[in-house]
């Protein structure tokens, strides 16, 4: 520890040399069998700029090669992180909680999440903590989010005043007198939410109702829900003024919930523009930025695609996927569907943006909506899901406590997540076919038991375009023939469908194993009405 706290303090050029020739050296085990696989059929060329400092280096299976000082014509993406500041927090060693995003131009960035603002909450409350999202001074900042990108580029020079900060905290109190507004209505609908503001001593208070909104300069209240602290007064000025911010949320060591700026660390530029970023997860540098964090246990996950294009016993002429869902959306008590965000990321033009996530359970209900998701009815849910299906999506259903945790809300076993997947956007296809197979090992969707892709070698033509689709690196030529990976297939049954020969079939011995899959999802979440339901905001 002592030696890390004297290199983070050595001169910028020292310093970023050490970096960088300590990144370039980094032990790699080319007979690591992860490491083989990672590097299997893929060569891998990385240059380096560390506030300077350049270097090279090549991940190929069965080698490693790296060279400090210069840089490679062809290297496949340069790694930079510009500002030493970052370099030293990266020295100290204890990880950073960082962020995928992209800049204006979508080159692919990691971030450091930044606290702002610092959310405490009573105690005896149990909300989503996104509910502090929907109060005026934050919905007004929510309509600048632009989802994936960070826009947003913090100040070197801010100067503030007391005064100003008090005066912009008067002005933000009084301009949050939405009372007459029909989203506000909706948003403190049979709620009185009480909040409370420190910002370094300057103190406010606000409750908002449906009908009313009351507050008060200078005061707070003993029984407020929440108290959110700004972490400085530059963060309260640029907040109060309403700037465009880059907001993402994360916790404090106290489990606080907090609204963070994305500030970008580490720039990337790759030659291929449509390289999945997610490759560099194979890379030991990206190992030691990880922050580690207290593992909390969770309920069991589980997930299988459903192909469209499936023969199955008695079901031979419905389609499966949709008998599925219909037994989940008629027993549902509450369902949530947003747009994809995944292609609206990555702005798609294959297919509709409007099929994305299906929620459902009781734990939905704890769900604050954005402007892309929306209640609907059982009836509007199969329709979601029919027209999913007519788009060309494959279908994936099964409980994951992620997609839980990503909605700000506690997982309680009443939380189905189901999603439409294509192949140009889904990030489960670009996470398993990019990302380091140490990531994926433990990938919680699983191939549907007794289910079989075959192919027919005296139709097969060797023509690849089943690879073309395989999102999950389940397909290989070999010796002119298409052959099937067992460890990456996850019979989404993409390849049935291009197959030009009619080579590839997809079947499942008998009906009883879609038996198997709806009675293991509901083993895992109960999606009924739950008598004893936890209220979002006491």
């Amino acid at each position: 520890m002592f030696i890390k706290k004297v290199i983070s303090k050595l001169p910028e050029k020292t310093l970023s040399k050490l970096v960088l020739k300590g990144i370039l050296r980094k032990s790699v085990d080319t007979s690591d069998e992860i490491y083989q696989k990672d590097f299997k059929n893929f060569i891998f060329k990385v240059n380096w700029n560390i506030s300077g400092a350049i270097g090279y280096q090549i991940y190929d299976q069965t080698s490693y090669s790296y060279k400090y000082g210069e840089h490679l014509v062809d290297a496949d993406v340069l790694l930079s992180i510009p500002k030493i500041e970052h370099v030293r927090q990266l020295v100290k060693g204890d990880g950073l909680d960082l962020e995928m995003s992209r800049d204006k131009e979508r080159n692919f960035q990691l971030c450091i999440k930044d606290p702002i603002v610092i959310a405490r909450f009573k105690e005896e409350v149990n909300p989503n903590p996104r509910i502090i999202t929907q109060l005026p001074l934050f919905r007004d900042i929510q309509k600048q989010w632009h989802y994936g990108k960070t826009l947003f580029e913090l100040p070197e020079e801010i100067s503030v005043e007391k005064e100003e900060i008090e005066s912009l905290v008067k002005k933000m109190l009084t301009d949050s007198d939405r009372v007459s507004d029909e989203n506000y209505q909706k948003t403190f609908k049979d709620r009185v939410f009480k909040v409370n503001w420190d910002i370094q001593g300057i103190l406010a208070y606000q409750i908002f109702e449906e009908t009313r909104y009351t507050y008060e300069f200078g005061k707070n209240l003993d029984d407020a829900d929440v108290t959110l602290m700004p972490t400085s007064m530059k963060y309260a000025k640029l907040l109060l003024q309403g700037v465009l911010i880059d907001i993402t949320h994360g916790k404090d060591v106290n489990n606080n919930f907090q609204l963070c700026v994305k500030i970008p660390m580490l720039l990337t530029r790759f030659k291929d523009p449509d390289l999945s970023p997610l490759v560099l997860s194979k890379l030991p540098f990206s190992k030691s930025m990880r922050k580690e964090t207290k593992k909390e246990e969770k309920g069991e996950e589980y997930g299988s695609y459903i192909p469209v294009n499936l023969s199955a016993g008695e079901y031979e002429n419905e389609i499966i996927p949709l008998k599925v869902f219909e037994y989940f959306i008629e027993k549902a008590s509450n369902i949530v569907v947003c747009e994809c965000l995944c292609r609206i990321n990555y702005d798609c033009k294959n297919h509709d943006k409007k099929y994305g996530c299906m929620y459902m359970g009781d734990d939905t209900k704890n769900m604050v909506l954005h402007d892309r998701q929306r209640n609907i009815s059982k009836e509007e849910a199969v329709q979601f899901v029919k027209e999913a299906i007519d788009d060309g999506l494959i279908p994936l259903i099964g409980r994951s406590v992620g997609e839980t945790e990503g909605q700000s809300i506690r997982d309680t076993g009443h939380f189905l997540s189901s999603c439409f997947c294509c192949t140009c956007c889904c990030i489960n296809g670009k996470m398993i076919s990019n990302a380091s197979h140490a990531m994926i090992s433990d990938n919680m969707i699983k191939r549907i038991k007794g289910l079989e892709v075959k192919i027919d070698p005296a139709k097969c033509v060797g023509c690849g375009t089943c690879l073309g689709v395989c999102v999950f690196k389940g397909r290989e030529i070999v010796d002119g023939k298409a052959t099937i990976e067992p460890e990456f297939c996850l019979g989404c049954g993409r390849c049935v469908d291009v197959c030009p020969n009619g080579a590839i079939s997809i079947e499942i011995e008998d009906q009883s194993y879609i038996d198997e899959l709806i009675t293991k999802i509901e083993s895992l979440v109960d999606v009924e009405d739950q008598k004893n339901n936890i209220s979002t905001i006491s």
